[in-house]
């Protein structure tokens, strides 16, 4: 998946950092990178966004059904702007659910960086990215996704504190929330028509604190600024340079400093 925020080049820093455990639990599952990129015995995945854990659970319990729909959209006469968008509209129908996973797959590899925006109706409106070369449908990745979450994952849609509440001694937690802005730039953090706001960063913040208190270590993930630093007081705080890849204009796609908290049990 393209994801904003995805996780790909902080991975061999969070496998260094991420405590051992009997389960990995991720309340923000985004594009399933680290769940693709640890190995822990059994993970618990979870995400507020309706589509992706619909899309995920179809990729699960029915991959080749998934693949067959998508690979005539997955093709050059679908690289263009008017089929995008009657997919788009086609998407916002009511639709069977194998269908709605392939539509939703087309839609986050032919849109715009892969962002996954919704109106005040909850309709997908982000545009074509104006790609003149169709992507590849990731065939072998489906079958890939689908044969390790059979076989080590419960996947769940829900809000971030449903994992925590679903959390026990012996799990290790890794949240990767919708992130703060920055000082100089605003952030992406409207994956889900609710968003994501100041108010939520800190519930997240103090049930860290909390699961951390009763032997459960919690790793967030944020930019690293003086809000975060207040947010995650009291964590062990590793700092990684990372680049941005959602900035509309490439030039605009700077390096930028990323905390890694982790909450100590």
């Amino acid at each position: 998946m393209k994801w904003p925020g995805g996780k790909t080049q902080l991975l061999p820093t969070l496998r260094r950092l991420l405590p051992a455990g009997n389960r990995l639990v991720e309340p923000f599952l985004g594009g399933a990178s680290v769940f693709l990129g640890t190995d822990f015995p059994s993970y618990l995945l979870l995400d507020a966004h309706v589509d992706l854990i619909g899309m995920y659970k179809q990729m699960v319990k029915r991959p080749e059904r998934v693949i067959e729909l998508a690979r005539p959209l997955f093709s050059q006469q679908a690289a263009n702007e008017e089929i995008y968008l009657f997919i788009r509209e086609a998407f916002n129908q009511a639709t069977p659910p194998d269908v709605r996973a392939a539509y939703f797959l087309y839609l986050n590899k032919f849109g715009f960086n892969g962002l996954s925006r919704y109106s005040a109706k909850g309709n997908f409106n982000v545009p074509w990215n104006r790609a003149v070369q169709a992507p590849a449908l990731p065939e072998e990745n489906i079958l890939a996704f689908s044969e390790r979450a059979r076989e080590k994952a419960v996947i769940v849609q829900g809000d971030f504190t449903d994992a925590f509440k679903l959390a026990v001694p012996g799990d290790v937690i890794y949240c990767d929330p919708p992130y703060v802005d920055l000082d100089d730039a605003p952030t992406f953090t409207k994956y889900t028509a609710e968003g994501f706001p100041r108010e939520r960063q800190q519930e997240l913040a103090d049930l860290a604190r909390i699961t951390a208190a009763r032997g459960i270590p919690v790793v967030i993930s944020n930019h690293l600024t003086s809000e975060t630093r207040e947010l995650y007081r009291g964590a062990e705080c590793h700092e990684v340079e990372v680049r941005r890849s959602v900035a509309a204009q490439a030039s605009d796609r700077k390096a930028v400093v990323e905390g890694i908290f982790l909450f100590k049990a």
